[in-house]
């Protein structure tokens, strides 16, 4: 509360010039700030979008690099594969042969090896200057794959560690028939893993982007810059080929990577010819640090700007404070001088005895009422109360007594008043009035009998009463008139309720009767 009474107090809240400069500088400062946010919001979005170009681009370069890499190690074993069909490979000529898969290797520089099996698995024919230890590989996947299945398209198996040299290579191979159409062994070509590192590392990109080479079953062959123990890691959960994949091969998407939990802007590619994806990453958080970095000097200026603004209505409102300071020691004095006139005019309407209205105001009251009920054609009620055998009282408990007896009886009839449209008034010495807007004869007459009981159940002790219980009464009489705009409604409901007050005491009091217009 005291907080909001300082800034109140301020910002010149309390009066008109002050909110309406609060208003204005409170429109200038947050189409400020709108702005500011808005414009770095865009600036924001164009970073990523440039991102996820970016990210697309270089995964659709890097898939047609992939696939040439893969090409030209097809044409190579597929022109090998044509030469070995024609001869028997267990008689090979091995120098020879030897020879011509080194000048194809040559040729090739991301090739490791180029190699022929027969159909035992036994090496026949290799482009390394010699034959390695192990010159057996029926074990090996491909090797497996290609005697198991009778197709003739190239496979591109998980990455392996090679025997001859210890090096981890990517298996590219096809299957080489005899003239009977059976197994006769494999050409196979493999591609260096550090060739795609060596290619990969090229790129300018951050510590935690990423460019990865991954089979479509999500194997992983190389991811930069991860170590060589990602290699082989199935990642098939990942959205890339939960979400991605399943419906476009190509695009882009931002995702929390599998692999190391970092949230990246990811492009990828799927190669048309082999069933391979390249995915490019750019890490969304340095991206951001980056943004930020560049932004500063445009949110220094918005700072600036808004401070500026902050300065210039701060001036301002302490111009407006003295202003206002000024006009509010005239406002008390004019403000003592209405409440003065209003107590006033409170005093000469109220009665001075027991606070109710006076005649004056209730003269007032009945002709307002009078003339809303010719307006809306619903009846008015009157009901005029007279304190039972008062002269008694006052002889024998004295005036001051009967003065407290008034404004007890006052307080009785004005608490019966509340929270209703009536009147109570104090017409004259020991006699009350009630006067009831949009009462008809049954609701006035409850209301009245609700006043004669509520003075009985106060119990004011009354022993000159003549009744059999010594405590003091009222009687009351009321009349219901519908005005018609008569300049007689006034007298004539007086007179209606001066006449059912009187049958009230010509019937033993301490009751209350009705009369109807």
């Amino acid at each position: 509360m005291r907080v909001s009474k300082t800034i109140s107090g301020a910002l010149a809240l309390n009066s008109s010039l002050g909110r309406s400069l609060a208003f204005f500088i409170g429109i200038l400062l947050l189409a400020s700030v709108v702005t500011s946010i808005w414009t770095l919001t865009r600036s924001w979005e164009r970073t990523v979008h440039e991102a996820e170009r970016s990210a697309i681009n270089l995964s659709v370069s890097q898939a047609r690099q992939a696939e040439d890499t893969f090409l030209q190690a097809e044409l190579a074993i597929m022109d090998i594969r044509r030469t070995a069909s024609t001869m028997d490979l267990t008689h090979l000529k091995q120098p020879a042969t030897n020879r011509y898969l080194k000048e194809i290797q040559d040729r090739l520089p991301q090739l490791h090896g180029l190699l022929l099996y027969d159909a035992q698995g036994n090496m026949q024919a290799t482009s390394f200057n010699k034959m390695p230890a192990i010159t057996n590989n029926s074990d090996r996947e491909y090797f497996i794959y290609h005697r198991q299945n009778g197709h003739a398209g190239v496979h591109i198996s998980d990455v392996i560690r090679s025997r001859s040299t210890g090096e981890l290579v990517i298996p590219v191979s096809v299957r080489i028939n005899d003239p009977g159409g059976g197994f006769a062994g494999v050409a196979l070509a493999t591609i260096k893993i550090d060739y795609f590192r060596h290619f990969y590392n090229y790129f300018e990109m951050g510590d935690r982007d990423t460019l990865s080479l991954l089979k479509t079953d999500g194997t992983a062959l190389y991811i930069r810059p991860f170590p060589e123990e990602v290699i082989n890691r199935n990642f098939s959960a990942s959205p890339l080929f939960t979400q991605a994949l399943m419906t476009q091969d190509r695009g882009y998407a931002t995702w929390v990577s599998v692999a190391d939990k970092v949230e990246r802007i990811f492009g990828f590619a799927r190669l048309e010819r082999y069933p391979l994806v390249v995915a490019a990453g750019y890490d969304k958080s340095e991206l951001w640090a980056n943004w930020v970095r560049d932004s500063l000097p445009d949110m220094i200026l918005n700072a600036m700007l808004l401070l500026g603004i902050l300065l210039m209505g701060a001036i301002v409102f302490r111009q407006v404070r003295m202003n206002v300071r000024n006009q509010t020691e005239l406002t008390v004095l004019r403000d003592e001088l209405t409440s003065i006139n209003h107590t006033l005019q409170l005093m000469a309407l109220a009665d001075g005895l027991t606070g109710l209205a006076n005649r004056r105001q209730f003269d007032l009251f009945l002709e307002n009422s009078l003339r809303s009920s010719r307006a809306s054609g619903k009846p008015v009620a009157l009901i005029m109360i007279d304190v039972d055998h008062f002269k008694r009282y006052n002889d024998f408990y004295g005036h001051v007594a009967g003065d407290n007896c008034l404004r007890q009886v006052g307080a009785l009839l004005h608490r019966l008043t509340l929270n209703t449209d009536a009147l109570a008034a104090r017409y004259g010495g020991e006699e009350f009035a009630l006067i009831l807007p949009e009462a008809d004869k049954n609701e006035a007459f409850m209301f009245a009998q609700s006043a004669v009981q509520l003075v009985r159940d106060a119990k004011i002790p009354h022993v000159e009463s003549g009744l059999e219980k010594p405590t003091l009464t009222i009687s009351a009489g009321c009349f219901c008139l519908t005005s018609d705009g008569s300049r007689d409604d006034v007298m004539q409901i007086k007179e209606g309720a001066d006449r059912a007050l009187y049958l009230a005491k010509q019937q033993g009091r301490d009751r209350a009767v009705s009369e109807q217009a």
